[in-house]
């Protein structure tokens, strides 16, 4: 199991800003019980160590207890079926019973930034906190525009985990997991741990936002609109773009608002398959199946069926800066799509790059979109080069993966009630009734009121050509 640290900032209260790092989760790791009374300052524990290895740590007590701690395992006395040798001595006497689990690190490294994250400096290393949930640094000079990351460390081995999150000393806003989260726990009484860990409570969380993400009454929320996205150059020869990854449909036109070309922002109009391709009958076309440069003599298509027995195609650029090569050649051997005979290569063309025969290049009018890749009427004629490509469209639902993560919804206060409800009825195994319970019956109520305010607040508009 990854240990991923999680950091909260306070800003305000005290002087400076106060960083918390919570307790590494180590539920899924090894463990044992100690079977005999130990005493301050001893040097071994009786208890079944052959599932630990020299130089490990562990933690001795339950999290949070006054006088757990944590200490190495002897560097070169291998664990025994009976005794775990220590590489020092005890802080504290420990009971029979008192569990000791394995922690791959002793140490937490805390990053500053003073440039909102761009670059990050590494603070003095600093014990992690067994005898508490959080592990408190306080850091009395430092500005609230500050932003800290953190990750475990392991001193003796030198091993260090992955990076927590991105915090602001401000802290996170409320729209944020974490703020959702606290706000559940803290009108409920509760406290994140075991029974209402991360895992349950994201869960919970991201199943609420898929079933509003998903309402049948609601085909595009407006507040996922991104307008005037550049998503590329117009490249001579090129026909085709890769659609942004957060388009809510890579397979339709239904979330695309628009498209539209360089500077003078030609809206082009959208074509189904089969009516695009008839914009290409009459033209060869494949790719380059290899590189080849300025002294080929042959090129290798991935098919030649198509293309005349000699003549001249045309490859496209490899970037902005350079134009559709046109290439002549004598001989066309279709079993091995070949080509030979071949003059006039003007550039060194990757492979994949397209080839065309019959086509004229010039200003797209019309696309289409299979598979999330955008296709245009006609491949861009080198006096285009490098005018952008511009689309407005419909955002997906965005991920949320930890406490810092922000829901983009404009209203996310219903979501409290939610959270809230699952844990009420994980507290009851399963067994609380939705609508006799009060915080489910606002969860719903309160989705339902957003998502008739997204109805309400769409609008149709008609622009002339």
């Amino acid at each position: 199991m990854t240990i991923l640290p999680k950091i909260r900032c306070q800003y305000g209260e005290v002087v400076g800003n106060e960083i918390f790092v919570q307790f590494p989760d180590l539920r899924s790791h090894e463990k044992t019980y100690l079977e005999a009374d130990v005493a301050s300052g001893a040097s071994s524990l009786t208890a079944n160590g052959v599932n630990f290895s020299v130089g490990q740590y562990v933690v001795i007590g339950n999290l949070g207890s006054e006088k757990t701690e944590i200490i190495r395992i002897h560097a070169s006395t291998a664990p025994t079926s009976t005794t775990i040798t220590l590489a020092s001595a005890l802080s504290f006497a420990h009971n029979r019973g008192d569990i000791v689990r394995f922690i791959p690190y002793n140490q937490i490294i805390v990053e500053r930034s003073t440039n909102s994250g761009s670059s990050f400096s590494a603070l003095s290393a600093i014990n992690i906190r067994p005898d508490a949930t959080e592990t408190y640094l306080q850091r009395p000079s430092d500005s609230s525009t500050d932003v800290y990351q953190a990750r475990f460390y392991n001193s003796s081995d030198v091993v260090y985990s992955q990076y927590s999150p991105q915090f602001t000393a401000s802290g996170i806003g409320d729209n944020t997991f974490g703020a959702i989260k606290r706000r559940a726990l803290n009108e409920l009484g509760e406290k994140s741990g075991d029974m209402f860990n991360d895992e349950f409570l994201l869960a919970a969380l991201k199943e609420a936002r898929r079933e509003v993400d998903s309402d049948p009454r609601v085909k595009r929320f407006a507040f996922r609109t991104k307008m005037n996205t550049d998503i590329g150059d117009m490249i001579p020869g090129r026909w085709s773009v890769t659609a942004p990854t957060d388009l809510r449909d890579p397979n339709t036109p239904d979330h695309i608002l628009g498209i539209r070309l360089g500077r003078n922002g030609t809206k082009l109009e959208y074509q189904d398959v089969n009516r695009f391709f008839q914009n290409y009958r009459g033209i060869a076309h494949t790719t380059l199946n290899g590189q080849i440069t300025a002294v080929d003599t042959s090129i290798v298509l991935t098919s030649s069926g198509d293309f005349d027995e000699l003549g001249t195609i045309y490859v496209a650029a490899e970037s902005i800066a350079a134009t559709n090569d046109a290439v002549a050649y004598t001989a066309n051997t279709e079993t091995t799509a070949t080509l030979s005979g071949v003059t006039g290569i003007g550039a060194t063309h990757a492979t994949g790059r397209d080839v065309w025969q019959g086509v004229s290049f010039g200003e797209p009018w019309a696309y289409t979109i299979i598979e999330g890749v955008i296709y245009f009427s006609c491949p861009f004629s080198d006096d285009l080069a490098g005018e952008n490509i511009y689309m407005d469209y419909y955002q997906e639902l965005q991920d949320v993966t930890n406490d810092s993560s922000e829901l983009d919804e404009p209203e996310y206060d219903f979501y409290v009630h939610l959270l809230k409800y699952k844990i009420k009825d994980k507290k009851a195994q399963g067994r609380l009734k939705q609508q006799e319970d009060p915080s489910f019956l606002d969860w719903a109520k309160g989705k339902d009121t957003f998502i008739t305010k997204q109805l309400t607040g769409q609008y149709g508009y008609v622009i002339p050509s």
